[in-house]
């Protein structure tokens, strides 16, 4: 099979990475595939390896059409020129901005026999609250589409609610690529080369400082844990537009001695075995990639009820679900596993098993090439 991913940019996130994974297992097991990127990455750090059969169309983010009519006429006729030219048998719209494109692409300029698949990689009902944005994907966007996968039952029900799509669709969370991680290093070791205190809890962030995951609900949390477990420090890895107020609150709250900021880290392995559990304190997720590194590294994680999390995070047996705006809940749940070790303990290894049995890449892989080719019959039928 021949499949194209379309992207937003080359840079280093849950949705950009599966599209890297997805496209080296396809590549490496007979089939091609090649992935198109919209916009380039700008100041973006954590910026993607590119090989030679990856396009980058160069368009900007600030542009003003992006408001109105909502796509770059030139970026779109860019990229069906690029899909003609690979004639895929499937356009994958890799979430974002990329379906806007390749809906508009498929429209307007592109006359090829490709199905055109959208995957709902969050809520769509919470990235998209503008009245002009949903009826432009109602009715322009949406209608262009051949089949659709959620990264969970969640994601997929929303984007049928939200825009009227009634046609096939399916279920299939983020692959996890157990290749990346390699021997594991002990907690004590990690935490020497991270020149961090071997004895104390460790509390772990980890992804963008950034709206959705609600920072400052995670360093109000980690005050209330503190109380209970004097002992307890956060490690906040990541970057983004809240980093500087994040900051600001951690010193307002008088926890700069007890919060460490470690900025954009390429390799997360460290931190994963380093903590004692991870902590999401989104208000909307996917399926987070961090959820399943979390756990195939036998690290707990406590997790607000976002989106789809509730795939990898199984309650009470791979950690804990809580309510978003319980944050008792969440300091209770986070308290217990920081004094308990051995339950702590058990639930990283259930959680180990559970990403192994669900989530490897060629499975999943197995799924998404079975749902391409009954959208295609169905096409085909039609």
């Amino acid at each position: 099979m021949n499949l194209l991913i379309v992207d937003n940019k080359p840079i280093r996130r849950g949705a950009q990475m599966f599209g890297q994974h997805f496209k080296d297992y396809l590549n490496a097991n007979g089939h091609a595939c090649r992935r198109v990127f919209l916009y380039h990455p700008g100041e973006e750090t954590s910026e993607l390896p590119f090989d030679v059969h990856d396009v980058l169309l160069q368009g900007r983010m600030d542009h003003p059409f992006e408001l109105f009519p909502s796509v770059q006429p030139q970026l779109c006729r860019k990229l069906a020129a690029q899909i003609s030219k690979f004639d895929p048998d499937v356009v994958l719209l890799n979430g974002g901005r990329a379906v806007k494109y390749g809906a508009a692409a498929k429209r307007w300029y592109y006359r090829g026999r490709a199905s055109f698949i959208v995957r709902i990689i969050d809520s769509v009902v919470y990235w998209n609250t503008s009245k002009i944005r949903q009826w432009y994907s109602r009715n322009v966007a949406t209608p262009q589409m051949d089949g659709a996968v959620g990264v969970g039952d969640k994601a997929l029900q929303e984007y049928r609610d939200l825009y009227g799509y009634d046609g096939p669709g399916t279920a299939i969370p983020r692959a996890f690529n157990f290749d990346e991680f390699g021997d594991q290093d002990t907690k004590t070791d990690a935490r020497i080369a991270l020149d961090a205190d071997p004895a104390a809890k460790v509390i772990l962030f980890l992804g963008n400082i950034t709206k959705q995951k609600r920072p400052d609900r995670f360093v109000r949390v980690f005050r209330m844990v503190l109380e209970r477990v004097p002992d307890a420090v956060a490690w906040m890895v990541g970057d983004g537009r809240l980093r500087a107020e994040t900051e600001a609150l951690v010193e307002e709250l008088g926890l700069s001695d007890r919060v460490r900021f470690f900025g954009y880290q390429e390799k997360v392995q460290p931190f994963i075995t380093g903590c004692d559990l991870l902590y999401i304190s989104s208000d909307t997720e996917g399926v987070p990639g961090i959820a399943l590194e979390s756990l195939y590294l036998e690290r707990p994680v406590v997790t607000t009820r976002a989106g789809d999390v509730g795939m990898a995070v199984i309650n009470g047996k791979t950690g804990y679900l809580c309510d978003l705006n319980d944050q008792n809940d969440q300091t209770e749940k986070i308290t217990e596993l920081l004094l308990d070790e051995k339950k702590a303990a058990q639930m990283g290894r259930e959680g180990r098993k559970h990403i192994i049995r669900n989530f490897n890449l060629s499975d999943l892989a197995g799924k998404y090439l079975r749902f391409f080719e009954e959208v295609q019959q169905k096409r085909q039928h039609s």
